[in-house]
């Protein structure tokens, strides 16, 4: 029996007393979940293919958990440390999706105001960024109650649609830094530059799309970040470097973890599945190549996923049909492919883990009950002082169009 892991091939060996085919395997460096192919002769003498996957886990530094958590206050003005408190409570809620705020209990103080920024830190490690929205103290009391939102909110303002063809031509990271920086960082008008605040780009997406929340040229950035993570796995993490708030915008490309629900300490897992599909999209657009030029153009969803433009194909699916409008011709394919993207990618897994942290945009590969494999992401993360943290999950990629055929022949 021939393997193929990691790169190399291996001959597994039949162990008499076991019945089994084994084999030692050297684990790589980075855990994840890898693919294992196998090549082997039946009993009839016919080669047969199969492929299988393994979870290599990577051993963790050991924590030590002081039971005690910090906020770091840092002004708006100049990104100077305020003050650093301790944490009575807190509900943090990391869903830039819904845009749920995070709620923070201190007994202390502070000279915070609103805009500043926060970092949370849980065994000497960050956990949370978050921005404040306001500060509540109820007759004078202890207890300072935070609003806050996360970080990425500090983008949440209507600005011009400027170099859009950047995404076509460079990538969408490189033009989403662009409108970061000629509005916040080099504007014309320094009175309202964020001197502290630098934006790093590690990866060049180029699509053949527009931004998608334009009205009379004008869009909500925060809006947009957060609509290049549902459809393209464009990523946003902050750190501090040089006394300054660094941003990193880039292509997911985090490890894929295993979320094993019969080996692992997890509570409340809930499954939700849906069937319902867009299998027609209309796009109507206004222009082609700039010029006044009104049209109609139609995508359709055959039952193997791909799509085709052809009315009569004899394989097309069964579904809903969705109309949308673009302004360019040149973006209706696109346009049409993000629409349909919804027919596999649903928040329809939630569970509760304990005493583990999986950072937002993580791509996971969760194993059921039924030892089935769902592939997805982090989208959404709730953390309390419970030793469990509550996630959310996105981007499920069920095959829809096989299990309506599936539910049609039975």
């Amino acid at each position: 029996m021939l393997i193929r892991y990691n790169g190399n091939e291996y001959e597994a060996l039949h162990n008499s007393q076991s019945g089994y085919y084994e084999i030692e395997l050297q684990a790589p460096n980075i855990g994840g979940v890898y693919n294992i192919e196998i090549e082997y002769i039946d009993g009839y003498g016919q080669m047969n293919y199969g492929q299988a996957k393994v979870q290599v886990l990577a051993k963790e530094k050991p924590k030590i958990d002081l039971h005690k958590n910090f906020m770091w206050i840092f002004s708006y003005d100049d990104f100077s440390i305020k003050d650093i408190v301790e944490i009575a409570d807190y509900e943090f809620n990391i869903d830039e999706e819904t845009n749920a705020t995070s709620t923070i209990n201190v007994l202390k103080k502070t000279t915070a105001k609103a805009r500043d920024i926060i970092a949370v830190k849980k065994n000497n490690e960050v956990v949370y960024w978050g921005i404040i929205e306001e500060i509540q103290n109820e007759n004078g009391g202890n207890l300072y109650q935070y609003t806050t939102k996360y970080i990425t909110n500090l983008f949440d303002r209507k600005i011009l649609l400027e170099n859009e063809d950047t995404i076509r031509t460079t990538g969408i990271e490189d033009f989403l830094k662009g409108a970061i920086d000629n509005n916040y960082v080099t504007n014309t008008d320094t009175f309202v530059n964020l001197s502290w605040l630098e934006i790093e780009v590690k990866t060049h997406t180029t699509k053949e799309t527009s931004v998608t929340n334009v009205e009379n040229g004008i869009y909500n950035l925060h809006t947009w970040l957060t609509n290049c993570t549902q459809n393209y796995d464009i990523v946003y993490s902050f750190s501090i470097v040089n006394k300054k708030l660094k941003m990193t915008i880039e292509k997911s490309t985090i490890n894929k973890e295993l979320i094993d629900t019969q080996a692992q300490a997890i509570s409340n897992y809930t499954e939700v599945f849906e069937t319902d599909v867009v299998s027609k999209v209309i796009v109507k657009y206004s222009k082609i190549n700039n010029v006044e030029n009104e049209g109609i153009y139609t995508l359709y969803l055959k039952t193997d996923r791909t799509t085709t433009t052809d009315m009569n194909d004899t394989d097309r699916a069964d579904g809903k049909v969705e109309a949308v409008h673009t302004e360019n011709y040149e973006d209706a394919l696109q346009m049409a492919l993000d629409v349909m993207k919804s027919n596999s990618y649903n928040h329809n897994i939630t569970f509760d883990l304990l005493n583990r942290f999986i950072r937002i945009g993580t791509p996971i590969a969760i194993k059921t009950k039924e030892s089935l494999l769902f592939n997805t992401y982090i989208s959404a993360i709730k953390i309390t002082k419970s030793q469990f943290v509550q996630y959310q999950c996105g981007n499920i990629r069920i095959n829809f169009i096989e299990k309506l055929l599936k539910e049609r022949k039975n």
